[in-house]
């Protein structure tokens, strides 16, 4: 058992872990120490190494020779494996929660013990769903209901199932758990679920590394945190007393405000004009967006704000309605349909969604305007390296490797990607869905600047997001979705985060007029 010089139990210590890929160092001599019972926080930019650090005590990556790993006083023998590091007490639970959707609770605990069998080979199911049971009580979910496909459960209790099933699997009961971004498809109203889960499990003596790009998180559950800047350990802080400045003064090294309103000119022409829409989850949807501005789409999951983007984007069929762009009907019953009408869509989930993972960097910027490189047949790659080149510059992708493949790019890289490729389309609409979930402050800043210039280009801008910070901070307007329908317009003076929030989670559209959209109202 060791102590470090403040008295504490140590049950994990990092020490000169490196990692390189094709000569490129990602990660340069990380030391990371966590005690018994805290929650430790690794914050960092986009590349700045988080991933990789984790993916290395993962037993992914192989680390660099002379890294040395100890778990409650014992070395580890490098490179570490997934199950030599579960055996010993250090198990994990990733942003995708590795849960089989289709399966029930009980199930899935069942996939995580390797399927356990009794007497004549019989998996014991009456034994395994006590066992989760009892693991879910332990979290402060025994109500669970075990028999319960996994799609049944909320997303918040879906990670305290990846979280318990995570526990249960160290042979040697649990020493360290591993969080990475748990919270980056969660509503607000469901992250307290996890914050008590998280408490739990920190009562129990267990250390918790918690990765999240959410400071307010970060500041209400860390009793410690390191911070870590182009592969390299900046510090590690107490969390106490800390404010959101503070940590984004630790993050990039310098101030960064993404919240700041600043005054801009709309246009009066109106760019599209949404009537009678009508779909699975939406009724009756009507709106204006006009040249230059940028309107914020506020709902809960569920509320049919997505379902309106694809829509929109010509990738699901309305049942009623129509759309007009620049005043000529818009059929948008493809999305190739939608880009000849210049509509473009970030997507939610841009690893799926938003690119091709195994092709490069180049591929995927240039794949909705190659015939612009094209002539007689032929694609003309000189002329598509230089466009290539320019956007990389343009929208900051880090590193600047064209020939890079999509997936191994930064989740804010990623993003910039993605939009660097559709606005070299020129698009008369552009519809980004949570542009900023999961990504880091500073490459958040980069892209929330991004937003703006797009709008400054004429184009009209529709911001879907869970955050309504954010919307606040960079929209000229807010449509709130409640239930498939839009039940108040707020313009300027009716932009506060209160009446957003109580509109989005109880609807009271009485409250809040909704606006006429007429120009001197948005000036």
């Amino acid at each position: 058992m060791v102590h470090d010089a403040d008295g504490f139990r140590t049950v994990l210590a990092v020490r000169e872990l490196s990692k390189t890929f094709t000569g490129q160092l990602a990660l340069d001599r990380v030391a990371l120490d966590v005690r018994a019972g805290e929650v430790h926080a690794l914050i960092g930019e986009n590349g700045s190494g988080k991933s990789t650090l984790i993916k290395c005590l993962a037993g992914f990556y192989e680390p660099d020779e002379g890294a040395a790993v100890e778990l409650d006083g014992h070395e580890l023998a490098m490179p570490l494996t997934t199950t030599q590091s579960a055996r010993l007490g250090m198990v994990f639970v990733h942003q995708d929660l590795g849960l089989v959707p289709t399966l029930s609770v009980a199930e899935n605990f069942a996939i995580g013990r390797g399927y356990e069998t009794g007497i004549l080979a019989r998996v014991p199911w009456r034994r395994i769903r006590a066992h989760a049971r009892a693991e879910l009580t332990k979290l402060g979910c025994g109500d669970v209901d075990v028999d319960l496909p996994i799609w049944r459960l909320p997303i918040a209790t879906q990670t305290i199932v990846a979280i318990a099933r995570a526990l249960s699997s160290a042979e040697e009961g649990a020493q360290i758990l591993v969080l990475d971004e748990p919270t980056a498809a969660l509503p607000d109203a469901e992250a307290e679920l996890l914050f008590a889960a998280v408490r739990e499990v920190t009562a129990q003596g267990v250390g918790v590394v918690y990765v999240s790009h959410k400071l307010d998180e970060i500041i209400r559950l860390a009793d410690r945190i390191t911070v870590l800047r182009d592969g390299r350990k900046i510090e590690t802080v107490d969390g106490a007393g800390l404010t959101e400045k503070d940590l984004i003064r630790l993050i990039v090294g310098r101030a960064v405000d993404v919240s700041e309103r600043r005054p801009r000119e709309v246009g009066s022409r109106t760019r599209v004009s949404v009537r009678g829409l009508a779909a699975n989850a939406l009724r009756d949807v009507s709106f204006d967006l006009h040249e230059g501005e940028i309107v914020g789409l506020a709902g809960m999951l569920g509320s049919g704000r997505s379902e309106l983007a694809r829509i929109l984007f010509g990738a699901q069929r309305r049942r009623a309605g129509t759309v007009e762009i620049d005043g000529v009907p818009a059929r948008l019953d493809s999305p190739a349909a939608a880009m000849r009408r210049g509509v473009a869509l970030i997507p939610e989930n841009r690893r799926r969604d938003g690119g091709v993972l195994d092709q490069s960097l180049a591929v995927n910027m240039t794949l909705p305007t190659l015939r612009s490189f094209t002539r007689y047949g032929r694609i003309s790659g000189r002329k598509e390296r230089r466009r290539v080149d320019e956007l990389t510059r343009a929208y900051g992708v880090r590193p600047p490797m064209t020939s890079r493949a999509f997936k191994y790019f930064s989740g804010g890289n990623q993003q910039k990607i993605v939009i660097a490729k559709w606005m070299n389309t020129n698009p008369r609409l552009v519809i980004f869905d949570e542009p900023v979930q999961g990504v880091d402050i500073g490459a958040r800043a980069e892209i929330v600047e991004h937003v703006r210039a797009a709008a400054a280009t004429g184009t009209a801008v529709l911001v879907i997001s869970s955050e309504i910070d954010l919307m606040l901070g960079i929209c000229d307007r807010v449509l709130v979705l409640r239930e498939g329908a839009i039940i108040a317009d707020l313009v300027n003076r009716d932009l506060d985060r209160a009446a957003i929030s109580e509109l989005v989670y109880f609807g009271h559209p009485e409250l809040i007029a909704p606006s006429d959209s007429k120009e001197g109202d948005r000036s």
